[in-house]
């Protein structure tokens, strides 16, 4: 039962069980528990489902003393419909009971508690209750949260970060319910180690058209300077099923949710934007161990259509596609892989990204299984030659598609645009596809 209805007993209150944030000590922190029991939020084990719970910090794994930062707490299960989260911040010197820095909410979709379960007065929580509590209220639907922590003015070694985060399916009652945890270590820093990241609105594009702008599921090229201290890909830091948010201390933020990271290097951030991002204005930010850079805004679409033409030449974008027989087909002395151009009347194996949601959803720090089809009719044409699409195209791994199109019979030598149609929104014209009968 939720901390405001602690003393009532009727039946109707259960479907309230915690939507406005558990007791006090349901971190899964030193001396405390989480809400994987009886008359909480019951289901499988702790961290047994197919979802997660995070943080993104501002300054990585870091903190400069006395200087605010804002996090950022994200529960994803694509099963789940209700999420919320509680954390604490505690010195790694004293876990059960030490608290380090004090939370702050910036709307009313979180709420602090002392450890004697009341809410937070103004002046903070008693010397001999110091320990606080940040989590989710009734008023936050999402599965996003965001909330500031001004850490201790002095260096008071490492903090100790645990955050329990509840995936519920929202039938009424607190069963069915998943449970996720995690922990993180935050060293102190003086700050000022190196120059922060800069970067422009106009120098976010999609990965392979490099049209300005970001879209969910949707592979983002992010250049500026100062972005990383080194260059890395994700192989490394893949664990399991599930893509890194997070890559040699680096983090991109997309209206305050955190973006899969594919690739970091001093000039260059590649990134897969989440699902819930959201459409117009969005704010853009990178953090690294030097700290984070000024927000950018973004314009942010549901759709983003972009085919998969990792070359160029004489301004033109080439497509690289693969016949049923596994050729490599597309331009040749262009991709060093293409040994001849499409046929007339053959189905290609084209690919893509930005095509927006499937059935079901996949998370985008998550390994796809299944080849799950686009929800949003898509027209793909050969110039102005509409093409037979078997299907409606499939999501084959984090935010690429595949569509398997026929080449139409009517097409002569040369270079044809390939233009996928999806939601009012129209890809890149410069991107070509050589016919070669």
């Amino acid at each position: 039962m939720g901390k405001a209805f602690a003393l009532l007993t009727a039946v109707p209150l259960i479907l309230y069980a915690f939507s406005s944030g558990p007791d006090p000590r349901h971190t899964g922190a030193p001396g405390d528990m989480t809400c994987a029991r009886a008359g909480c939020h019951t289901g499988t084990a702790v961290n047994a489902g197919p979802g997660r719970v995070e943080i993104a910090f501002p300054g990585g794994l870091t903190y400069v003393p006395g200087q605010r930062q804002r996090w950022t707490v994200t529960v994803t299960d694509a099963q789940m419909r209700v999420f919320g989260f509680q954390t604490t911040a505690r010195l790694e010197s004293n876990q059960t009971s030490g608290q380090a820095g004090a939370f702050s909410s910036i709307d009313s979709t979180t709420e602090i508690l002392c450890d004697d379960g009341r809410i937070k007065p103004a002046a903070g929580c008693p010397d001999n209750i110091r320990v606080e509590f940040m989590q989710h209220t009734r008023a936050g639907a999402a599965n996003g949260y965001s909330f500031e922590w001004t850490p201790p003015a002095t260096n008071v070694g490492n903090v100790r970060v645990y955050v329990a985060g509840n995936a519920a399916n929202g039938n009424g009652t607190n069963l069915g319910d998943r449970i996720y945890t995690a922990n993180y270590t935050l060293t102190p820093s003086t700050g000022g180690g190196g120059p922060r990241p800069t970067f422009t609105s106009a120098a976010v594009a999609d990965a392979w058209s490099f049209v300005a702008g970001v879209a969910p599921t949707t592979w983002t090229a992010i250049f500026g300077t100062n972005l990383a201290s080194t260059t890395k890909t994700w192989d490394e830091a893949i664990q399991g099923n599930r893509l890194p948010t997070t890559l040699e201390g680096v983090t991109v933020s997309i209206n305050n949710r955190p973006a899969t990271i594919n690739f970091v290097s001093p000039g260059q951030i590649n990134v897969l934007p989440p699902l819930d991002i959201g459409t117009g204005d969005v704010s853009v930010v990178i953090t690294t161990p030097n700290g984070s850079s000024d927000p950018v805004t973004v314009r942010a679409a549901a759709f983003k259509p972009s085919f998969y033409s990792p070359f160029s030449q004489n301004n033109r974008f080439y497509v690289t596609a693969v016949a049923l027989d596994a050729t490599i087909v597309g331009r040749t002395g262009v991709d060093p892989r293409v040994t001849r151009g499409a046929r007339p009347g053959e189905v290609l194996q084209v690919f893509g990204t930005g095509f927006g949601p499937t059935s079901p959803a996949v998370p985008t720090d998550q390994i796809v299984s299944g080849a799950p089809p686009v929800t949003t009719p898509v027209r793909i044409r050969f110039g102005e030659t509409v093409a037979t699409v078997a299907g409606t195209g499939n999501l084959v791994f984090a935010g690429l598609y595949q569509f398997n199109v026929t080449v139409p019979s009517t097409l002569t030598d040369g270079d044809h645009q390939l233009i996928a149609e999806i939601g009012g929104v129209t890809s890149s014209t410069n991107v070509y596809i050589t016919v070669q009968r």
